[in-house]
Formats: C-alpha cells, sequence, structure tokens
C-alpha cells in the first residue's frame, strides 16, 4: 500500500495525469470521481497501457525505447527521465501509418529534396527520404521542410513539449489557429545555393560546426544547416571574416532578412560592399543614422546569445526542449578565458548563483569564455543544491571556474554569502545566471571603483532580451514603493547614459568591494530567502559612508524573471511585496528625503544633486587634441566635483562621439545627441529646471542664448569665450593686409561684447583680456572672472643631455597654428638648422594638419599628426617654440610644455598673459633673428635651461593650479547670481509698473 501510494503521489506531482481525459476516454470508468481515476490509472490503468493525457501514449513511448519491460514501467520512465531529456510522449495519431505518411505528405510540410539533402544520413530519393522521415525522423524532432523550423514552432507555442511533437501538432491545429511555422525565411533555391557556397571555398565546415555542435549531432549538412537556421541567428562560417559584422554595416540587408553570405556571393562583391574582417570590431549602422549611440554593441551579444541557446539546442521560451548539455560543457572546458584565471591574485572574484536553468547558466558561462578584460579574475559558480545534482555538477569539468555545491538549498541570499565567504579577490561581482555580459562589463565595473567619488557599491546597466532598457539603477520613493528607472525605454536615451549616484542597483550585475562586504555582514537574512537584499545592501553601504554608483557602459542582457519568475504573487517572486514593506520599516528616516512618488522618474533619480547645469559649445570637448578642450574638460570636472547635475550638448555637432562623449558620460556628464535630445529646448523638457548655463564662444552663445534664457528663465548664464575672437580676427587681418577680413572683425567685436553684456557673469583667462573688455565697454557690470589656465606639473624624466629635438605644437583646425608653422619653417628654421647638430629634428606636432602644413616635412621636420600621448615628444624636446604671429588669450600649448618641463620661446603674442621678456620662466622675442638667438641659448646652454625650467615649473604651481578651481568656479556661480537677481528684480519693478500704466493708476 505505501509504494501505491508513493507512486500515485509521483504521478500527480508530475502533471503528467489528466483526469478529466483519462474518464472522458475510458467510458467504463464514468463513475469516478477525479481522484478515483488516479487511483485507478495508479492501480490499473499504467499496467493495462491505458493513455494518462493527450499528451502520453504508453504504446509509442515502448516503441521508442525496446528495453523498457511493459506500459507501467514506459510511463513511470517518462515522468523520471523521459520529460527532462525531451523524450516525445506521443507518436502518431491513431490510424494506420499509411493514413499518417499521407497526412504528412498531404500538408505540404514535408519537402523530401530538402530532408535528403538536409541529411547525410538519408538516401537521396523520394519514397525513401519519407519513409526515413516517418520512421525515424520526426520521432527526434527532425527538420522536415526549409518553411517549417521544430525549434521556431516550439518557441511560438510553448505548451508543445518537444521538437518531436511540433510536426503532428501544427497538422493537427491546421489553419484554425494559425500556427507559427517558421520566421524570417525567404525562399530560395537551396539546391543552387548549396552548390554556390560549397563552391565558393568561403564555408569552413569545421569552424562552423565548431560553433553549432546541434547541427553535427544531429547529422546535418553544415552548409544545409547553415541556409536553414544558422543564417538567421548570424553564425559565422570563416575565421577570417565577418558576416555579423557584414549585417552590422548594411542595414539595408538586415531589413530584407538576407542571407549575408549569399548577398554577398551574388551581389554585395560586385557593389563593392565590404565583408569586414574578423579581427575588427564590428560596427553597427542604421538607415535612419550615420552616427553611432552609447549601447549599438548590445546588439552583438543579442546575437550572440541567439546564436548560443540555437547551437546547442536550448530554447529560450519553451523549458520543454532540451538542449546538447554535455556537448555543451564540454566545449566551455576547452576554452580560454581572456578575462584572466582562477587562481590566487585576482583582483576581482564574479560569484554567480544558480539554482536549475543549467542552459542559462551555460549562456552566461559562454559569454564570460569571451569576455575581454585587463583585469585576473575568478569565476565561482555556487549551486544552491539543484535538484538535478547529476546534470549541475557536470560543471565543475570546466576548469576555469570554482564549482560548489551547496549540501541543500538555502535560498538566494545564503547562497551569495557563502559563495562570498570562498572568494579571494578584492572586489566581489555579484552576476546571475540568466544573463549575459556585454564588452567592456567588467573593466568598467572595476574602473567605477577606481574613479567614482567614494565608490562602495557600483552597479550595471540592465537590458532586456529585446535590447530595451530593463533598469538604468532604481529609485526608492517615499512611500517604500520601488522603480525600475528607464524601464522599457531605449538604452541610448542620453537620461540613461551617464554615471550617478542611484536608490540602489538590481543584484543582477552590482559589484562590492570584499571588505565593505564584509564589514556589512554580506546580504542580510531578514528579506530571506530573496529580493530586497540589494536594496537593503545600498542603504547599509550610504550608512557606512560610501556612495552607490551606477555605470551604465558596464551593460548586462538580462534574461529577466527565470530564475524567480515574474508573478509577485506567488512563488520566490512573492517576497518582493513583503521586502520592500520591511525596507520602508527600516529605512523609513532616509526615506524621508527621498523623492515623493508623484515626482518625475529623472527627477527622481537624480534628486541627490540639489543644482542642475548646463554647458553648451561648439562641438564635444576632445582633450587630447586641443588645448581648450583641456580646459573646458576641467571646468566641468570641477562644477561636478560641486554637487552639480551637469548636462553637455554640442551646438553644431549634436552626435554621440565614441570616444569623447564616452569620457564624459563615464564621468559623469549627460551628454545630449540626436535623435534623442539634440537642441536646448529638447533638453529642458526631458530633465526639468535648471540653475545655470555655461556657454562656451560667442558664435555659439548667438545661437542658444535666447532659448536658453526661454527655456531656462532661473538659469545664470555665464559666458566663457575662450579668448578675444574679434582681436584674434583683427591681428590676423592686420598680417595679412586683408582689408575684408578686417571689416569682419569689427562685426565679430559687436557680437562678443555684446554676450559679455548679456551674460550674467564671463569667465576670461587673463587680467589683461579683462580689462581690454572692460575699456570697450559702456558700462562696467562687475561680472567678469579672471579663469586662469589649469594644469598641474608632469615633470620630466629626461635631462638636459638626453634631449636633442625642438618642438611645435598646435591643433590646425585653429588658422593662426596654420601660419605659425609656416611661418616657423620658412624664417625660423633656417637659421637654426645650420647651427644645431646634424641629428637634431624638430617635431611639428597636432591634430589635423592641412596639407600646407603636411608638406612642410623633410629629413629634419617631422609632422606627426595627431598623437595619443605627446610626453614622449616633450621628453625627447630640449626647447618649445611658439612663434605665433597672430592670436588673442592664453596658450595653453606653452602651459602644456611648463608642465612637461620644456623651457619655451614664445613671440609677444604667444606669451600674452602667460610672461614678457622680463620674465625668468620664459623668453619672448618679436623679430626672427632674436627669436632663433634665443632659442639656440637654450639648446645649447644647460645652466640656463635650468634655471628656465625651474622657473617654469615654479611659475606653474603658484598661477595655474587645480587647486583654485573649486574657488573660481563657485565665485563665477555667485556673480551671475547677484547680475540674475538684480536683473529679475529690475524686470519685475518694470512689469509691475508697466501693469499700473496699462490700467491707468499711474502717469
Amino acid at each position: 500500500m505505501m509504494r501505491e501510494f508513493l507512486i500515485k503521489k509521483e504521478v500527480h506531482s508530475s502533471g503528467q495525469f489528466d483526469a478529466d481525459y483519462y474518464l472522458q476516454s475510458n467510458s467504463d470508468l464514468n463513475a469516478l470521481s477525479a481522484t478515483g481515476a488516479l487511483s485507478h490509472f495508479v492501480k490499473f490503468g499504467m499496467m493495462e497501457g491505458r493513455r494518462p493525457s493527450e499528451k502520453f501514449d504508453p504504446k509509442f513511448y515502448l516503441s521508442t525505447i525496446p528495453e523498457l519491460l511493459d506500459y507501467k514501467s514506459a510511463f513511470l520512465h517518462y515522468i523520471r527521465h523521459g520529460v527532462k531529456e525531451g523524450k516525445p510522449g506521443i507518436g502518431f495519431p491513431e490510424g494506420s501509418d499509411k493514413d499518417l505518411t499521407r497526412m504528412v505528405h498531404d500538408s505540404g510540410l514535408f519537402d523530401w529534396q530538402f530532408y535528403a539533402t538536409a541529411y547525410i544520413d538519408v538516401p537521396f530519393d523520394a519514397q525513401a527520404a519519407l519513409d526515413h522521415f516517418m520512421a525515424i525522423g520526426m520521432a527526434i524532432g527532425r527538420q522536415p521542410s526549409m518553411q517549417f523550423r521544430p525549434d521556431d514552432y516550439c518557441s511560438e507555442n510553448p505548451e508543445v513539449r518537444s521538437r518531436a511533437e511540433a510536426l503532428l501538432d501544427c497538422i493537427h491545429r491546421g489553419q484554425l489557429s494559425q500556427p507559427i511555422i517558421a520566421n524570417k525565411i525567404i525562399p530560395i533555391d537551396y539546391i543552387q545555393a548549396a552548390k554556390k557556397i560549397k563552391n565558393s571555398k568561403l564555408f569552413d565546415e569545421d569552424f562552423y560546426v565548431g560553433q553549432l555542435p546541434a547541427s553535427d549531432l544531429e547529422q546535418w549538412d553544415p552548409v544545409m544547416h547553415y541556409l536553414a537556421t544558422g543564417a538567421q541567428f548570424c553564425t559565422e562560417v570563416n575565421s577570417k571574416f565577418s558576416l555579423i559584422g557584414y549585417l552590422a554595416k548594411y542595414p539595408d540587408l538586415r531589413a530584407a532578412c538576407a542571407n549575408p553570405l549569399l548577398h554577398w556571393l551574388d551581389s554585395g562583391r560586385i557593389e563593392h560592399r565590404d565583408l569586414p574582417n574578423r579581427d575588427l570590431a564590428p560596427v553597427w549602422e542604421e538607415t535612419n543614422r550615420n552616427f553611432p549611440l552609447p549601447d549599438d554593441c548590445v546588439k552583438f551579444e543579442l546575437i550572440a546569445g541567439q546564436a548560443f541557446f540555437r547551437g546547442y539546442g536550448f530554447d529560450f521560451v519553451n523549458r520543454n526542449v532540451k538542449g546538447y548539455v554535455t556537448r555543451c560543457i564540454s566545449d566551455l572546458s576547452r576554452a580560454t578565458l581572456p578575462t584572466g584565471r582562477t587562481g590566487v591574485g585576482a583582483r576581482v572574484s564574479v560569484i554567480i548563483p544558480v539554482y536549475g536553468q543549467i542552459d542559462y547558466v551555460l549562456s552566461c558561462l559562454d559569454s564570460l569564455s569571451k569576455h575581454r578584460s585587463i583585469h585576473l579574475c575568478e569565476i565561482i559558480v555556487c549551486d544552491d543544491a539543484s535538484p538535478d545534482a547529476n546534470e549541475m555538477t557536470l560543471l565543475s569539468d570546466i576548469p576555469w571556474i570554482k564549482y560548489l555545491r551547496r549540501a541543500q538549498n538555502g535560498g538566494f541570499i545564503d547562497c551569495c554569502n557563502y559563495a562570498a565567504s570562498q572568494a579571494t579577490g578584492e572586489i566581489l561581482i555579484f552576476l546571475n545566471s540568466d544573463t549575459r555580459v556585454v564588452e567592456g562589463w567588467l573593466d568598467e565595473l572595476v574602473w567605477g571603483f577606481d574613479n567614482l567619488e567614494n565608490a562602495g557599491l557600483v552597479g550595471s546597466k540592465l537590458l532586456n532580451a529585446d535590447g530595451t532598457l530593463q533598469e538604468a539603477g532604481g529609485i526608492i520613493f517615499q512611500s517604500g514603493a520601488a522603480h525600475n528607472y528607464g524601464r522599457g525605454q531605449d538604452s541610448n536615451d542620453p537620461r540613461y547614459c551617464f554615471s550617478r549616484q542611484a536608490d540602489y542597483i538590481s543584484g543582477a550585475s552590482i559589484g562590492i568591494t570584499r571588505e565593505l562586504w564584509e564589514t556589512l555582514g554580506g546580504f542580510d537574512r531578514h528579506f530571506f530567502p530573496a529580493y530586497c537584499e540589494d536594496v537593503d545592501l545600498a542603504f547599509k553601504v550610504r550608512q557606512a559612508g560610501y556612495k552607490v554608483w551606477y555605470q551604465p557602459f558596464s551593460r548586462v542582457v538580462h534574461y529577466e524573471g527565470i530564475t524567480h519568475g515574474r508573478d509577485v504573487n506567488s512563488g520566490t517572486k512573492a517576497y518582493q511585496i513583503e521586502n520592500l514593506r520591511k525596507i520602508l520599516i527600516r529605512y523609513g528616516t532616509e526615506l524621508a528625503d527621498h523623492a515623493p512618488a508623484a515626482t518625475s522618474p529623472h527627477e527622481a533619480a537624480t534628486f541627490r544633486l540639489k543644482k542642475r547645469m548646463l554647458v553648451v559649445d561648439a562641438l564635444t570637448p576632445t582633450p587630447d587634441r586641443d588645448s581648450g578642450s583641456i580646459m573646458t574638460s576641467e571646468v566641468m570636472r570641477t562644477y561636478r566635483k560641486l554637487g552639480f547635475e551637469q548636462h553637455f550638448v554640442s551646438a553644431c555637432f549634436p552626435q554621440w562621439l565614441e570616444k569623447y562623449s564616452y569620457e564624459l558620460q563615464r564621468n559623469g556628464t549627460c551628454c545630449h545627441y540626436a535623435p534623442f535630445s539634440p537642441g536646448v529646448g529638447s533638453i529642458a523638457r526631458s530633465t526639468g529646471a535648471f540653475e545655470l548655463a555655461l556657454i562656451y564662444r560667442h558664435d555659439v552663445a548667438q545661437l542658444v542664448y535666447d532659448k536658453i534664457r526661454k527655456r531656462m528663465p532661473e538659469a545664470r548664464v555665464i559666458f566663457a569665450n575662450v579668448d578675444l575672437h574679434y582681436l584674434r580676427e583683427m591681428r590676423g587681418a592686420e598680417v595679412s593686409g586683408d582689408q575684408r577680413a578686417l571689416n569682419r572683425a569689427q562685426f565679430t567685436k559687436t557680437s562678443e561684447l555684446g554676450m559679455f553684456l548679456k551674460a550674467d557673469a564671463a569667465f576670461v583667462h587673463t587680467a589683461a583680456e579683462r580689462e581690454i573688455i572692460r575699456s570697450e565697454l559702456p558700462v562696467d557690470l562687475d561680472n567678469i572672472v579672471v579663469f586662469p589656465w589649469l594644469a598641474e606639473v608632469v615633470g620630466a624624466a629626461n635631462k638636459f643631455d638626453q634631449r636633442h629635438d625642438l618642438m611645435f605644437l598646435g591643433n590646425f583646425m585653429h588658422v593662426p597654428n596654420i601660419d605659425s608653422a609656416i611661418y616657423l619653417v620658412k624664417q625660423i628654421w633656417p637659421l637654426l638648422e645650420s647651427k644645431l647638430p646634424a641629428h637634431a629634428k624638430l617635431y611639428i606636432v597636432g591634430n589635423m594638419p592641412t596639407p600646407e602644413v603636411t608638406a612642410l616635412g623633410s629629413d629634419r621636420i617631422v609632422v606627426t599628426g595627431f598623437v595619443e600621448d605627446m610626453t614622449p615628444y616633450f621628453e625627447k624636446s630640449r626647447v618649445f617654440l611658439a612663434p605665433l604671429r597672430y592670436g588673442a588669450g592664453i596658450k595653453g600649448k606653452i602651459v602644456t610644455a611648463f608642465a612637461h618641463g620644456v623651457p619655451c620661446v614664445a613671440t609677444p603674442v604667444a606669451a600674452e598673459g602667460i610672461g614678457s621678456d622680463h620674465d625668468p620662466h620664459i623668453a619672448v622675442e618679436s623679430d626672427v633673428e632674436s627669436f632663433a638667438r634665443a632659442a639656440l641659448k637654450l639648446y645649447f646652454n644647460e645652466d640656463e635651461w635650468s634655471v628656465m625650467q625651474k622657473a617654469a615649473f615654479s611659475y606653474l604651481e603658484k598661477s595655474y593650479s587645480r587647486a583654485q578651481a573649486e574657488e573660481l568656479c563657485l565665485k563665477g556661480y555667485d556673480v551671475a547670481g547677484r547680475i540674475w537677481t538684480r536683473r529679475y528684480e529690475h524686470k519685475r519693478v518694470a512689469a509691475l509698473a508697466k501693469i499700473l500704466q496699462q490700467q491707468g493708476d499711474r502717469p
């Protein structure tokens, strides 16, 4: 009786017994209840071979596994093993094999030529192919034609338990339910297509099969598998070129769902389309834009995830479909981990808690196995006593992970805490098993700890399986309600693409230092078994004096709901609601400072930053290319440090720049760009009120000033003109004798001086500029702040006798630098060349040299163009030359030379605001002969060279130290506030007076 009771319990819990079906199918049992039906089946029906449900036929199942003894053993084998292994429980419908064969044949879903060509063990004969499919192919889930994919059908119809059932289920349903047959299928002559691909010699069968082991295990012809399935998931076919890169580069191919290899063979090569090299990082392009966006790289990981699942026979949707676990683990065990190895000395420990769902675990490990990083790391997979121990313990065969299995299930919190206790890394990163990591994920997380202010916890941007945003950091409102910021939005939206403090980061991908983790005691069991432990940890991190940072360039695709589901009313997910109540009780005092529930998401996400500022310049700062950008970047950095929520927009080129926008964003600036918020109006609508607007250059100010005053009326406007453009233009016109240019300079003067009057405050770099401006204005508003150049001493490694060359530096997008370089080579260099050692060279360094500058190159004159790092050129140079004939404002190139310890000879224009001919830190000469003599004197006289180097270091520390930056930025804001308030009061009084006058209450 006890054994019968246990079997009855096992059958009931298997979900494979349908009492209604059993009673309806057996008329002799009509009098029984549902409970009686189950008892009858266990006691009699199972042995008699009666069907327990529509989904299981004991006769069919017994025929597929001959070693089973009877119908009872067949059913028990099915519920204990067959379901997990994806074995079909039902075969042919009732009727003769002949009728079934006719049904399949007449359905139009079986193509004997395709079937015989696709599978290497099938004869190329119509009847033989059909017989093979009916006897073997259908039962093991083979694809019967190009237009019907069992995998796709199972994904669209999750109730279908295996690929073996797919075709018959589709035939049974017919056209009434319009079942999905196949996705993204374009009719092709597959026989000719296969021949063309094989003849091209571009298809490497071994390489292809290595990426899609399922094609080998299921005895596919590799080329036919590519045509039928592989191309759909952008599978690569050769180690030398990238079909993914080809599709990424040409959006018209993606729109047409074209097979990339066939397209290139048929049309692409004729059209001279590029077939990208696999060694080059692919670039994603779109028809509606010719510029990149921050998360374009995510698309490649989404493709990789789909390819992985299909390659190993897994299914994203249909959990009943079982893949090739053993083969996958075998392949992963042979992978070389780019991120490092498990062992002592790893700075990072990646902790992956798992409970079943081995297909997603393997997908996560697959992405890690290909992830490049500069950091040594260990990867810990902690198995929380998953039900299928035999399958899960196979993970221990992967040598580059540390596999831990807990003796009994303790829940997510206990599993993470245990795994962390076994970790050796300085930084612990918790990563959900249902994720795939995107390029840069690990390096950006670790960068956050090294660079973001007082970082205690750093978390990633989470993306959905369709590429939309899942979370850009979490929000906890005053009420205790939680919100995934940006959920369902475009992840490229500027609001979600800059580093900022967050209330919490979902635990799917977060990092914390091991020291802080141990101090805080890990995840709190008060929130057992799961949910809100990540929220609690974030609050504790802040209580310990650290900050919680969201890092948008650490990106993870999170297949949400795989581990705990999505239903908050059942399972582990149900703890989410209860644990949020615990958060409110525990942190009610802190939450009082959080945003009310009615607050806009952006305001709630940034509430810790009490002031908001907009920075507008012509272009995005490029500090490695021009000195002006260095200063702009320093000012922006200082205002961020002062607690401003900072927004930037380029007035002339509002597009995201992979190198420069990215650098601003990761440091905490929200960069605005097309197609989201490329202008002042759209920025104001998407973010809210601004307290400060910093505008660079008078021509930019003319474009945006009125819009800022209209859209951001509360913003104090600071005008930073970099240098006096009109003065530079006038000097240039005088040098060239161009009267028209001189006339144009007058228009510039009016525009420029007018902006000094309109702005609430202005930054200039020298006191001389301030006095010039004051002398030109009809009234002194006392609102000009002298903001010197900011720089720190870099130092000099090489001694005098280790240096042999001379150096000129300039951004050649700036016309005075072109004139200066030509002047140097044509007039000054001839006086130097004959007196210098034969090995001495002149280096002309700088971005975007024009053809006329490039033409200056010779055996002893090197025109470098843009260089990533200028330090080696400063280190080899003994003298720095700055022979500018016209210009205005401070010259950042000279300050940079001072910082690197290279004494400088400059013209008076170049030295303006820096020094004169009486100063010890610079040599200033106006004519060609004197300039050359000063350069030669420094070149050959070590004592004078050393004295000037030391004096320049001293001058730099005194006049340009970054220590004064915060004081000057605050002064600018305060001065602007004073003028703004005075002007607003004037407008208010004038408006009231106008009302009185209109109503006749005042003459």
